[in-house]
């Protein structure tokens, strides 16, 4: 699930500024609600490497290394954006059990989100 940069939590900006959007998305679904030792050495075998490529995982090491990072989860954020896709899912003709079923919510759920952006 991608998240507008307007909406990333505050701890993930600076990763987001040093690494690009796409690989701050990448820890955070990857990563979220944990913590990640960044090594100040980073080899290809580690899983930083593995989920970013090699480049990415060095730049990390290079302003992180040696550091513990707690990534955030960012449940607000997406919870946001989760709202959204349902609004326009039903503002584009959507129907509300097919909506919940696709979103694994309840159609309780996805009436009490469309209610609350009247």
């Amino acid at each position: 699930m991608n998240i507008p940069e307007t909406e990333f939590p505050e701890s993930l900006v600076e990763i987001k500024d040093i690494i690009g959007y796409e690989g701050a998305m990448t820890l955070l679904n990857h990563c979220a609600g944990t913590r990640l030792f960044i090594p100040k050495k980073i080899k290809i075998q580690h899983k930083l490497s593995q989920l970013l490529g090699l480049e990415q995982a060095q730049l990390m090491s290079r302003y992180f290394g040696g550091e513990t990072l707690s990534i955030a989860r960012a449940a607000k954020a997406k919870r946001a954006n989760r709202n959204r896709e349902i609004i326009r899912l039903y503002d584009s003709g959507g129907k509300v059990p097919d909506i919940a079923r696709k979103m694994e919510l309840t159609e309780r759920q996805i009436y009490t989100i469309l209610s609350r952006c009247d």
